[in-house]
């Protein structure tokens, strides 16, 4: 064959060929990438996709976590409730040592198995009208752990922390308030005999609590005082507002939580205003807290015999009559 012959032959091959290419892409290949190209993108039957049952599946889950945060959701019991503030009432109190314990139930329906660790929660104590023990506690060293809604613990006040005796104080009378975020004033005092310590509140609250104690103090103790009268006690104490001895000025947060010290010592000790008896006015020492035994006698001897069996000075310790 001549060369123009072939050349002719391979042209006519390479057209057909060309042709059947393009009838294959325009048929076939180009009607599935169409199909692809539909997958990719807004579904036209109005369907999740799969990109839209992950971001349900994340939904889920994201539901689950605030579950998880504290709302117990129907089918999962497991999770930890919400635990809000609970009510408080107290059910005993009790001396450790210089320390007032009280036994507090707590109740509430939101915290049901679950635990309450807030910080800084002000426990205040009220008896007749009267604050008579407060401290700011964190829960977070030892939570409340409920059951069924309700939890018990034992809190420690100190000296600086109750204002009045704790065989004076009616648990069945008293109430008991729980406010968080409180500011306290210094650390907590270390635990005592398993009951949870506290931190002080404000110096000016334990100051003006200490100043209502001890005319709550005097107006009590004036009637077991009269027995002595007639017969002889001894005398701990006697301080004013202000007055600088043994190394402090002396205020009401200091006079009464002496008492409170005393009293904790001796069981019978009571608080008196030394201008309400004949004693102490006659020497003119009538502007004076004063602290008795309590403890009575039938001489000035054996009162003043008491002093020094019991550790006493007697610069802190003499015998007296209120007559």
């Amino acid at each position: 064959m001549t060369k123009g012959a072939v050349a002719a032959i391979v042209a006519v091959t390479v057209a057909v060929i060309a042709i059947a290419a393009f009838g294959v892409w325009w048929f076939v290949l180009r009607d599935d990438a169409s199909a692809q190209s539909g997958a990719v993108g807004t579904p036209l039957s109005g369907e999740s996709s799969e990109s839209s049952d992950s971001n349900d599946a994340g939904d889920t889950a994201d539901s689950g976590d605030a579950d998880a945060r504290g709302h117990a959701s129907a089918g999962d019991k497991s999770r930890t409730a919400v635990c809000a503030v609970p009510d408080a009432s107290l059910s005993d109190v009790r001396l450790d040592g210089t320390s007032l314990i009280a036994s507090v139930d707590f109740e509430s329906e939101s915290c049901g198995d679950s635990s309450y660790s807030a910080a800084g929660v002000q426990v205040t104590i009220q008896d007749d009208g009267n604050v008579v023990a407060a401290a700011i506690y964190d829960f977070g060293d030892a939570p409340l752990e409920f059951d069924d809604g309700t939890a018990q613990a034992d809190l420690a006040f100190t000296t600086v922390q109750y204002w009045r005796p704790y065989d004076q104080i009616d648990a069945s009378n008293a109430s008991v308030e729980l406010i968080e975020d409180a500011t306290a004033s210094g650390a907590s005092a270390a635990a005592v005999g398993g009951a949870l310590g506290g931190a002080n509140v404000a110096d000016t609250d334990i100051e003006r609590y200490a100043q209502l104690a001890m005319s709550w103090q005097l107006d009590h103790d004036k009637t077991a005082a009269n027995a002595f009268y007639s017969t002889f006690t001894t005398q701990l104490s006697s301080k004013q507002y202000g007055m600088q001895v043994e190394g402090k000025t002396w205020e009401y947060r200091d006079i009464y939580e002496q008492f409170l010290q005393r009293r904790a010592k001796h069981p019978n000790a009571l608080f008196i205003w030394s201008g309400d008896y004949p004693t102490y006015q006659e020497n003119g020492t009538t502007d004076f807290y004063v602290i008795l035994s309590g403890e009575g006698f039938g001489s000035a001897a054996d009162a003043t015999a008491w002093c020094p069996a019991n550790g006493y000075s007697t610069d802190d310790c003499i015998a007296v009559d209120l007559q």
